[in-house]
């Protein structure tokens, strides 16, 4: 067998195995394995606060109104925090970078961290508020998944242009 038939198959046969990889992630993409039963992070935490807690209409109402709140102080924070990073980032244009407003800008970004997680403690706590008596058993097993459902969310999507 020449080198060039040889090639050819070998070629042929990555497109396959790659065309087949295709097909197995796009016939999967509908199917959520996530391993805690749980959906991914964006999919429906409230929901599913609203169901683990057995909230009745009226707790989910008073529910909604925390969350709007929450979200919309979340998003100020995150947006103060995009700023410095901002400007932490942009000091290093220069050839020898401010290392004390650095350290200043980074004292700031951790400030709003602590803020932001603050606001997350605060906002579990005004929904446990919400129990009644009898639902805090529940609270207190949602507390476990608090992390997974709440914690990190990986890196930033790619900035575009």
């Amino acid at each position: 067998m020449n080198r060039t038939k040889l090639l050819t198959i070998v070629i042929i046969g990555l497109l396959i195995l790659n065309l087949g990889i295709l097909c197995i992630l796009f016939l999967n993409k509908g199917h959520n394995d996530h391993p805690t039963g749980m959906p991914p992070r964006g999919e429906g935490p409230k929901k599913i606060i609203i169901e683990k807690l057995h909230f009745d209409p009226s707790q989910v109402s008073s529910y909604e109104l925390l969350i709007d709140v929450h979200k919309k102080r979340t998003r100020e924070l995150n947006d103060t925090s995009k700023i410095l990073h901002k400007e932490l980032y942009t000091l290093l244009n220069t050839a020898h970078p401010d290392t004390s407003k650095a350290n200043e800008l980074i004292r700031s970004i951790a400030d709003k961290q602590m803020e932001v997680d603050h606001l997350n403690f605060n906002h579990f706590s005004d929904i446990k508020n919400l129990c009644k008596p009898e639902q805090i058993e529940y609270f207190n097993s949602l507390t476990e998944d608090l992390a997974e459902l709440f914690g990190h969310k990986g890196p930033p999507p790619p900035h575009h242009k």
